[in-house]
This record gives C-alpha cells, structure tokens and sequence, in this order.
C-alpha cells in the first residue's frame, strides 16, 4: 500500500484533528496512528473499514490515491427502484479456507433494482464469511453473483467457486503459459489457492457483480 501512510496524515490535516483525537475517534491507540502514519506498521482491514465508517473515507482513493478523499452521496432518480428482481440467498461463501454451506433451495430473497446489476440473469447471493477479501468485501456483506460470464475476460475478476473443499470467493488469475490457475485472495494476510494440470476441478459458479453492506448496525 505505498504511499498510504500519507494520506492517513492528509485526511488527519484536513479533520484538523491531533493524533489523540484522531486515534480516539477510530477506537485505536494514538501509537498506532503514529505507527500508521511513519510507514512503520501497515493498517489492517479492521482499522480501512473503520475510517471508512467514521470518516466516509473513499478506501479506493485510500490505498491507490485515485479518486476523490470522501465518498460521495450522488442524487439519483427514485423511478429505477420500481423496476426490481428477486433474487436467492443460496447461503455463505467463504472469504477464508473454502466452506460447504450451498443450500438446494434459497433460504431467502432479496429484492433488488435492476438498475443495480451488470450482468445477466441468473443470479445467485451468498453471505461473506471470512476476510480474505478485506477490504474490499468484508464479513457479513451479502456478495450478488452473476451465473452468466459469457464474452467476459474472468481473469483478474473476483468470482464465487466450487472446489473440492466447498466454495469460496476469490479473484481469479489465470497463467496461461505455465498453466497454472491462481485463486487469489485480496488480503495479504491468506495465501493464494494454486491449481494445475491435474488437481481437483475447480468450477466457477459464479462472478461478482454487486456487493451489498450494512453499516451502523452493531
């Protein structure tokens, strides 16, 4: 995360708040944003996702720079709310070591805008289990998964699979020349699944479209 450790300071300087306040406000100690802010320890998915709570930090312009500091709220037209599918909460996926929680019928459905949605039916939702993800998807986010990828490069796309362990969500990365496929997880903290020529199948059942997250809820 180069350059982070800036931007922590930049959005500190313009809340125009000390380190003590700042630290108190995101229930962390002051000698971790002292730590953040020198580059000598590097800020964890708990700590991004409280500034993005707290503060309404942009976490895109907050690890690469690109972007606006804050999120913005956009004015939108209400109508496109009217024109709404229902789709299935097939269970969890693991952002982790892969689980088994498919279910063969929905325990749910969830409403959704149209509008909101990318690709082609048929869709699929899982609750995120894990942090392998983070910070991008985090524990508890409910993940809409599109089962229609035609015409779509899925390398480098974050997708739902079903390996020989159960399914999981990873960001796809396909080394052609090699011939190996990486499931990748997006926290550094996990290791990436690596699969040959030979290993257990691995069957994408899925790619993520939408990814939806409760704030302020305990």
């Amino acid at each position: 995360m180069p350059d982070i450790s800036l931007r922590i300071k930049q959005l500190r300087d313009v809340k125009k708040m000390s380190q003590v306040k700042f630290a108190k406000a995101l229930g962390v100690s002051s000698a971790s944003i002292s730590f953040y802010e020198s580059g000598k320890r590097l800020p964890d998915y708990t700590f991004l996702n409280a500034l993005s709570k707290v503060f309404y930090v942009n976490t895109n312009w907050l690890i690469t720079g690109s972007g606006p500091m804050f999120q913005e709220l956009q004015q939108v037209d209400a109508s496109f709310l009217g024109d709404t599918i229902s789709v299935p909460i097939v269970g969890e996926i693991a952002a982790g070591e892969p689980a088994e929680e498919f279910f063969e019928e929905p325990y749910s459905l969830l409403d959704l805008p149209r509008a909101l949605l990318s690709f082609s039916p048929p869709y699929m939702v899982f609750r995120v289990a894990g942090d392998s993800m983070a910070p991008h998807v985090l524990p508890g986010d409910l993940v809409v998964c599109s089962q229609d990828w035609r015409e779509v490069d899925t390398s480098g796309k974050i997708m739902a699979f079903r390996c020989e362990d159960g399914i999981t969500l990873k960001k796809l990365v396909e080394d052609y020349k090699r011939k190996v496929t990486m499931l990748v997880p997006l926290n550094s903290h996990y290791e990436p699944m690596i699969y040959s020529e030979g290993d257990p199948d691995i069957v994408m059942i899925g790619i993520l479209d939408l990814c939806i997250r409760r704030y302020n809820r305990g």
